[in-house]
């Protein structure tokens, strides 16, 4: 004989709900977070918000993509306001994911005259402090970067 289960509402609407969690969960982003894409180099130009090159500096890009092993990464900003960064493939691997960028003036004294062009918000200071509204996904684009600052 067949028997007949029936539920209540608040049941019923548990168990959609936890069903619906469960799927999003394993379908949503990435496959893992392990299996992230590894870049071997990462170029492209810095543009103070006029348009032209930044003269000079540091550049620096903190994850903010959530991806294991993705760390700060650093390159020196050349005078055409051109940077490179590369991986050694050992302790420096650059991990595809989203980035914040920052400007750093503080290395070199000839770099000094440079801060006044350069917004607060983007100057290398705890990120608490200020907040870029700069980024760059290194899964969708490593080469022939455009980074440009805008005022304020």
């Amino acid at each position: 004989m067949n028997k007949i289960i029936l539920l209540n509402t608040k049941t019923f609407c548990s168990i959609l709900l936890l069903g619906l969690l469960g799927c999003v969960s394993t379908g949503c982003g990435s496959s893992s977070l392990d299996s992230a894409q590894e870049v071997p180099e990462v170029n492209g130009t810095v543009l103070l918000p006029t348009g032209g090159p930044l003269k000079g500096g540091k550049i620096l890009l903190r994850p903010c993509g959530g991806a294991r092993n993705a760390r700060n990464l650093s390159g020196d900003i050349n005078a055409d306001g051109s940077f490179t960064i590369r991986s050694n493939d050992i302790d420096r691997a650059i991990i595809a994911t989203d980035y914040k960028v920052f400007i750093s003036l503080n290395t070199d004294p000839k770099h000094r005259g440079l801060k006044r062009l350069v917004p607060k918000k983007y100057q290398d200071v705890t990120e608490d402090d200020f907040e870029t509204d700069l980024f760059v996904n290194l899964a969708e684009q490593a080469d022939g970067i455009v980074l440009k600052m805008t005022k304020g």
